[in-house]
């Protein structure tokens, strides 16, 4: 399966404009996030081959306007496309995607949306993470990660069976000491954590300790990065 990173605050790949935001392609018919701007994510999209009309799904971390920029415009463009959110998204957009006739569902704990692929539901708070089952472990896919990444972790590893191969999007650690970091990777590591792909708002100290860190195991992330696993 190829995991492609669609929008990111930096580009990877040339042809793919930076924002700051993030969204990503899960497969060939599943996004995850939809950026800061719908003209970000459709250019970008256009980059990486993916036609509108292909998604199938498009599931949101949370509710925020660097993840849910391009989510209105997609709809009206895409309107058979499936919505996932969750129950503790913010009342208007979930409104306003009834109001438009979307085909809409709100996650509540784990749901598996496809074989293999789970939405962890708006755990501990307001977000949720998206789960990919490889044959490499648990692939885990956050957006911000604003709860905290390590209980967003947590749960995953107390609910779900399987080592954790990788996890990458934003960790939201821009106000951690150097300390506090190591402190967040040291739970990485005791929930099993191979390898790590640390962007968009995780800040650019956190992510060089996490590039320190993990060395070879350290994935850069920006907009255009492709990820292949085995499913």
């Amino acid at each position: 399966m190829k995991l492609q990173v669609i929008c990111e605050n930096t580009s990877a790949v040339e042809g793919f404009k930076p924002a700051w935001g993030f969204a990503c392609m899960i497969g060939e018919d599943i996004l995850f996030d939809t950026g800061e701007s719908d003209a970000v994510l459709f250019h970008n999209l256009e980059q990486a081959g993916v036609r509108l009309e292909d998604i199938k799904m498009v599931v949101v971390s949370h509710g925020d306007g660097d993840h849910t920029g391009g989510l209105m415009a997609l709809v009206e463009r895409n309107p058979s496309i499936k919505v996932v959110l969750h129950t503790v998204f913010p009342p208007d957009v979930i409104a306003h995607m009834r109001n438009c006739g979307a085909n809409l569902t709100l996650a509540e704990t784990f749901t598996e949306l496809a074989p293999g692929i789970h939405v962890t539901g708006p755990y501990p708070t307001r977000e949720q993470a998206l789960v990919i089952r490889s044959k490499a472990g648990l692939v885990v896919v956050t957006g911000c990660a604003h709860p905290d990444i390590v209980e967003i972790l947590r749960n995953i590893h107390d609910n779900m069976e399987g080592p954790i191969d990788l996890v990458f999007g934003g960790f939201h650690l821009l106000n951690q000491t150097k300390d506090e970091t190591l402190k967040t990777i040291e739970a990485f590591r005791g929930f099993g954590v191979r390898r790590a792909g640390a962007c968009h708002c995780t800040g650019p100290q956190a992510i060089q300790i996490f590039r320190e860190q993990y060395g070879d195991d350290f994935l850069e992330v920006g907009a255009g990065t492709t990820i292949e696993i085995e499913t």
